[in-house]
């Protein structure tokens, strides 16, 4: 959320110095290829640039030719498929990775500058690019992040959600907690950290959540919305708390709901659920959370559940082919 904000607010700048920018987005990803969709970049003509849509040969070249339509005031859009191995014949980028990619280069105008400032302040609604331009929708919403349709060079649509991010909610504030904090803000999660206890060091030292509220653990399930973009880590300074907030969520549908603890701890824990939940329900709540990385410090820690998070939601994005 914060990356993109960053990214239309530099577009809204440099557009207000320069007649045109070029806006790249990956719009179809697959395999290995090394920019995921709806990675962005932006590029002036005299090479000023902002993001980045995968990095090495494939950034660099794509970069030449955006520069290159902007100096030859060629505004149309185009779309670039890229396949990635060694070969250079037809659209192969030449690279080793594998996978295919679909990049579009979009030419944005000074009269879009005004769109690209509203974007910058993240409202909610959903993003449409096209042959035929580019608008924000605030009454749209669609459930994935984002999705391209092709019949041909001229009948294309890339649609992406807008200010619907990707929302960790860590339950408790402890050192874990601001490690994971960390570790999230630069992955562009929307962090929020509930805890109920008074004047804690490690939440007040927390600079990474946008929102800390403290309030009742026994309230927490009015807290907690619902979702595919809803990320939920239980991480309190009690056994007990771990286990009541637990079963109180356990019927969220989320993208992710998950406990902290040993392995003997989860074991533990979900046998006393199991006297108070569904199957289905218990079947939701993961632990221990994390990767097995052997991971024994908070910040290893972080790492291991930031991975794991990481592979939940791009396995959600492969299943609806983005």
């Amino acid at each position: 959320m914060a990356k993109s904000a960053s990214l239309w607010q530099w577009l809204a700048n440099r557009l207000t110095r320069h007649r045109s920018v070029m806006l790249m987005i990956v719009v179809e990803s697959h395999g290995s290829s090394p920019g995921k969709a709806g990675a962005k970049m932006a590029v002036t003509a005299n090479g000023e640039c902002f993001g980045t849509v995968g990095g090495g040969a494939l950034e660099s070249a794509l970069l030449k030719e955006a520069r290159s339509a902007l100096q030859e005031h060629i505004f149309e859009p185009r779309l670039r498929r890229l396949q990635h191995h060694l070969t250079r014949d037809g659209e192969a980028s030449g690279m080793i990775c594998g996978g295919e990619q679909t990049v579009l280069l979009y030419p944005c105008q000074q009269d879009q500058s005004a769109l690209f400032r509203r974007l910058a302040n993240n409202p909610k609604g959903v993003l449409t690019l096209s042959p035929a331009g580019i608008a924000f929708d605030h009454t749209q919403i669609v459930p994935e992040s984002c999705r391209f349709t092709r019949q041909g060079d001229n009948d294309w649509l890339y649609r992406e959600s807008v200010g619907w991010s990707r929302q960790a909610y860590i339950i408790g504030g402890g050192h874990v907690s601001l490690a994971l904090s960390r570790t999230l803000a630069t992955l562009d999660f929307d962090i929020i950290v509930i805890d109920e206890r008074d004047n804690l060091d490690t939440l007040t030292r927390n600079m990474y959540a946008r929102q800390k509220l403290k309030l009742p653990y026994s309230d927490i399930d009015a807290a907690i919305p619902e979702g595919s973009q809803i990320y939920v880590l239980i991480m309190t300074h009690s056994h007990y708390a771990d286990q009541k907030i637990a079963e109180r969520l356990a019927g969220k549908k989320v993208a992710y709901l998950g406990v902290l603890g040993s392995r003997k701890k989860i074991v533990q824990l979900k046998a006393k659920l199991a006297e108070t939940l569904s199957c289905d329900e218990l079947q939701r709540i993961r632990g221990p959370i994390g990767l097995p990385i052997h991971s024994h410090t908070p910040e290893e820690i972080a790492v291991s559940i930031a991975a794991e998070l990481i592979q939940i939601s791009n396995s959600a994005n492969s299943a609806l082919g983005l």
